[in-house]
């Protein structure tokens, strides 16, 4: 199952120490309602209920009204009806966010939403009832869940343990989430370092639901611990939101400010340790709003490199190569996901003429293939080319990267492989060490035929690439490619 939950947590600095004396109490003479959701995430549940119960302590002592929702408890259902009205919402478990490795498709009925239990309680199949199974304990509810627009095209299990929404809570609400990967903005610890491109889609497409669909005033996500932020925003409600990330931002982080790639009007602000690559803490919203839905000073944070464009991290044949084969699958690895890989992005040229290929990319790895569909003529150079309409998911272009390699004079196949010849009129060789002809034999077929082949090369003073016929008709001749031959 992928990891998809951060289990680090760093202390936050005080935030009173910080902010000198806390502003006025929440205007409003209700009490703000705190709701904790803590997700099943199997053996770490018990840390984020302890992480949970931390949060619950020091809203209540701000004089919160706090709603607790943890697995095995934590359904949709239930989940729905604690956040109804909420003024903030604290969510602990899995993230699945996008873009991600495991699909190049957007599919918002799983993704920027909460990883749920299917059902309450404990069962023969979930004994602690915290089971992160995704096939068996565990829903994840997606944004369509959470803004109740899921429809009979959305899988079963969606359909099934993540229907009956939209969730309510109150306008403006604050929507926390702490640990849950993707959300500040970083990849699955299990996979490489998300680009300042890619953290900022993620928390782009993780806020979006929370700002656009369901009338946020602000969204934030950490992976330092929620309870200090979460008690700095009750104490502070005339602070701008700005504000309070920036002065509870924890020791050793950096941030920096962007505007938010899907939406008109909010910012996104990204945080991350210079000498850790994860993007650990982030904002997204109106930052000169406060809790109490005014505005209020604030200082942003430079400027974001977020257009760093995507780079070859690795390519096959490298630069220069020899003797490559003249079969080869060239590949190439690029430092981030990306769009646009085709034959006309991707292109291999011998001279000025383009050699026909098969194109592929793999968003996985983030390795694009591509198969010359007939070999390659021997000891010749061959130029690869690859142009700036390849893109990342942010829409910053590669910058054109173009190399060459050559082609051995001659390989050995072993086992044989195989030539297949089109009915017609056919001349093998034989030739000295300087490519005289010493013998020939011409022979028509009626009909196709196949025969196997041990080498290919190329012959002193002749043109194109030669086939070594090891029986049949031709068995100890060269025979020259031909359109009427293919090698398999």
């Amino acid at each position: 199952m992928p990891d998809r939950l951060r289990t680090v947590v760093i202390t936050l600095i005080a935030i009173a120490a910080t902010l000198g004396a806390p502003l006025a109490a929440h205007a409003s003479a209700t009490p703000p309602k705190v709701v904790i959701i803590v997700g099943p995430t199997g053996s770490v549940t018990a840390s984020y209920r302890s992480q949970g119960n931390e949060i619950a302590a020091a809203a209540t002592a701000l004089g919160a009204n706090v709603v607790k929702v943890y697995s095995p408890n934590a359904t949709f259902a239930n989940v729905k009806a604690a956040v109804n009205g909420a003024n903030i919402v604290i969510y602990l478990g899995h993230g699945n966010g996008y873009p991600n490795p495991y699909s190049t498709t957007f599919l918002a009925d799983r993704v920027d939403g909460w990883g749920l239990n299917r059902i309450a309680g404990i069962d023969a199949n979930d004994p602690t009832g915290d089971g992160d199974n995704y096939s068996t304990n565990m829903a994840y509810c997606g944004e369509k869940a959470l803004l109740g627009h899921l429809t009979s095209s959305d899988d079963s299990v969606r359909r099934t343990y993540c229907a009956g929404g939209p969730i309510t809570p109150a306008a403006g609400f604050v929507m926390i989430y702490s640990n849950a990967c993707y959300a500040p903005g970083a990849n699955e610890p299990q996979n490489p370092a998300a680009t300042p491109t890619q953290a900022l889609q993620h928390v782009a497409y993780y806020s979006r639901p929370m700002l656009d669909g369901l009338g946020a005033g602000g969204y934030f996500a950490t992976d330092h611990g929620a309870a200090s932020l979460v008690s700095a925003i009750i104490s502070n409600p005339d602070a701008s939101f700005g504000s309070l990330y920036t002065n509870a931002m924890p020791s050793g982080v950096v941030a920096t400010d962007a505007a938010d790639p899907l939406l008109s009007g909010p910012r996104i602000w990204l945080g991350w340790e210079p000498n850790n690559p994860y993007y650990t803490y982030a904002f997204s919203g109106n930052p000169g709003r406060t809790f109490n839905g005014g505005t209020a000073p604030y200082e942003s944070p430079p400027p974001s490199s977020t257009n760093v464009p995507p780079t070859v991290v690795s390519r096959s044949p490298a630069s220069r190569a020899m003797a490559v084969s003249m079969t080869p699958v060239v590949t190439v690895r690029f430092s981030e996901p990306v769009t646009g890989v085709s034959t006309g992005t991707m292109v291999l040229r011998r001279g000025s003429s383009i050699v026909s290929a098969m194109v592929a990319y793999d968003s996985a790895t983030q390795t694009a293939l591509l198969r010359p569909t007939a070999p390659l003529a021997p000891a010749t150079s061959y130029g690869m080319a690859l142009s700036g309409s390849i893109r990342d998911l942010g829409g910053a272009s590669l910058g054109w990267v173009a190399w060459s390699f050559t082609t051995t004079s001659s390989e050995s196949y072993s086992p044989a492989r195989s030539l297949t010849f089109a009915a017609g009129t056919y001349t093998g060789y034989r030739f000295s060490a300087t490519g005289a002809i010493l013998s020939h034999k011409t022979y028509t077929l009626a009909r196709s035929s196949s025969a196997p082949t041990t080498r290919r090369a190329a012959i002193p003073g002749r043109s194109g690439g030669w086939y070594y016929v090891s029986m049949g008709v031709w068995t100890g001749y060269w025979v020259h490619e031909a359109a009427g031959i293919t090698l398999h």
